[in-house]
């Protein structure tokens, strides 16, 4: 840990002196690695190495096959790099762990859908035809803590199980924001996706972007989308799929929490294979069994209707405990009425005012951790919540609040108007004064989302291009004791309809 902590204490100095812009790139060749049954393992040439892709198609079954034997080494040792590299370091052991997670997967299994299980028993299955023996908590640890990163109380869910909190920084402090119609080129929808999670574990040896092509048990084409992850993670943690839906996830820790539901990383996958516009996806989100605090973002680029009368983008943000779920979209009263509130929901008085700190905007949605739901934000422990022990809940106070929800909110107001915007961790200038608005392409979308994402702890970064269906995606890297965020590294666009048309050639 000390290493790690040292490495981004340079990195945090270095990056404060001087702040360049984000480099975009184009893979100068995909070449074909290997390909078995209907799936294919593909190398993307980058100036910096090789990225893996893999496309997978059919059932759920058909997709884990070709998956597990594609990639079943480095599921393999992914897993290993996860349990023994990021985990067992800090207190908790390679069986402690195992344990841990069979007894969660077991509180989730009831709300699993049956394809994923089919899914992980074709993974294990394509990895045995490889000769690699995995098991389903192989594949379930990913899962699990995933979903349990930002439980507010991992002592008291986790009950009995001693060790739980030494998971406590496995926590996803993350952003997002989404924009369209006057605020971008062409009114095409942006957004983003920053995952700041556990730096320099090493499991970035293994990211992967993955195509998934599913049908259902009758045969018929669900949606195909794109996940960048890592090998082995069989959950999203982000994603984009044909339809320009767009999906990012912050982590908002709250009191009102259980294990007991789906996890979001499945959820995430339920939404990109059922969605074709965002009421579908806030459906999904809407029926699913809720289980700990999460703030999500779903945008929609309407990529089949650009150019025609219906085209019609937006975004939504959804904020979830264990028992409510709220829908936010563009200018929302919701957010337009956000005031500080006490753990009653009351609001706070300060020289007999309410304290407002909603930060509403015309074709414009963004999130970090703070809910704005007065529900939702009553229990809320994150970003000095109310529901947290001995804070005031004053949302202006929290870390989140300042450093990624209103940084976003200022930047979006400044391309709009031509002021000047500075990043809020380093104060080094990212969008300089201009005469008159600017619009928002790729390259302003990817300094925007870096700008918001945590110099410390950036270990994805993501723009959707979803009216496009164009994705820049960057992760973390770890060489010789170096550890450099994703946003320093040059971002690998990809078009998803070309990636799916080549798994027919």
């Amino acid at each position: 840990m000390k290493k790690i902590i040292l490495f981004t204490t340079l990195f945090a100095i270095r990056y404060a002196l001087s702040a360049a812009a984000v480099q975009i790139e184009t893979p100068s060749e995909i070449r074909l690695v290997e390909r078995y049954q209907g799936g294919v393992l593909l190398s993307a040439q980058m100036s910096y190495g090789t990225t893996p892709i893999i496309i997978v198609s059919g059932t759920h079954e058909d997709m884990g096959r070709q998956y597990g034997y594609l990639l079943a080494e480095q599921i393999h040792e992914s897993a290993r790099t996860l349990l023994l590299d990021a985990v067992v370091p800090y207190g908790l052991d390679e069986q402690t762990l195992r344990t841990m997670a069979s007894a969660v997967w077991a509180n989730m299994l009831p709300f699993v859908p049956v394809e994923f299980m089919e899914e992980i028993k074709g993974i294990n299955a394509g990895a045995a035809e490889k000769g690699v023996i995995l098991d389903e908590i192989d594949l379930a640890i990913p899962i699990v803590l995933t979903n349990i990163s930002d439980m507010s109380d991992k002592k008291a869910l986790l009950t009995g199980m001693s060790s739980a909190e030494n998971l406590d920084r496995f926590g996803f402090t993350c952003s997002a924001f989404a924009a369209w119609g006057p605020r971008t080129v062409d009114g095409k929808l942006f957004s983003s996706r920053v995952l700041d999670w556990e730096p320099g574990t090493g499991i970035d040896r293994f990211k992967i972007l993955a195509i998934y092509m599913p049908v259902d048990a009758q045969g018929n084409s669900l949606a195909s989308y794109a996940v960048a992850g890592w090998a082995g993670f069989i959950g999203a943690v982000d994603g984009m799929n044909e339809y320009g839906i767009t999906l990012s996830e912050i982590g908002s820790e709250n009191k009102r929490e259980k294990i007991a539901g789906l996890p979001w990383t499945l959820m995430f996958r339920q939404v990109l294979e059922h969605s074709q516009s965002l009421e579908h996806a806030v459906k999904i989100i809407q029926d699913s069994e809720n289980t700990i605090g999460y703030i999500f973002l779903i945008g929609d680029g309407d990529a089949e209707n650009f150019g025609a009368h219906a085209w019609s983008p937006g975004a939504a943000a959804i904020e979830e405990n264990a028992d409510l779920t709220a829908v936010i979209y563009a200018d929302d009263p919701i957010d337009r009425d956000a005031v500080w509130i006490d753990n009653q929901g009351q609001p706070v008085m300060v020289d007999g005012k309410p304290v407002p700190y909603g930060t509403p905007l015309t074709h414009a949605v963004l999130r970090a951790d703070v809910a704005m739901s007065p529900e939702i934000r009553k229990t809320q422990v994150a970003d000095n919540g109310p529901g947290e022990e001995g804070s005031d809940g004053n949302p202006l106070a929290g870390g989140s609040y300042r450093h990624r929800h209103k940084s976003q909110f200022d930047a979006l107001v400044a391309l709009e108007t031509g002021a000047s915007y500075n990043n809020p961790y380093s104060g080094a200038p990212v969008f300089p004064a201009a005469s008159g608005k600017r619009l928002i392409d790729p390259q302003t979308a990817l300094e925007l989302a870096a700008s918001a994402a945590m110099p410390e702890s950036s270990v994805i970064t993501i723009v959707y291009a979803a009216t496009d269906r164009a994705m820049y995606v960057s992760w973390e890297n770890l060489e010789n004791g170096k550890w450099t965020a994703s946003f320093e590294r040059p971002f690998m666009k990809i078009d998803l309809m070309d990636l799916i048309a080549r798994n027919a050639r």
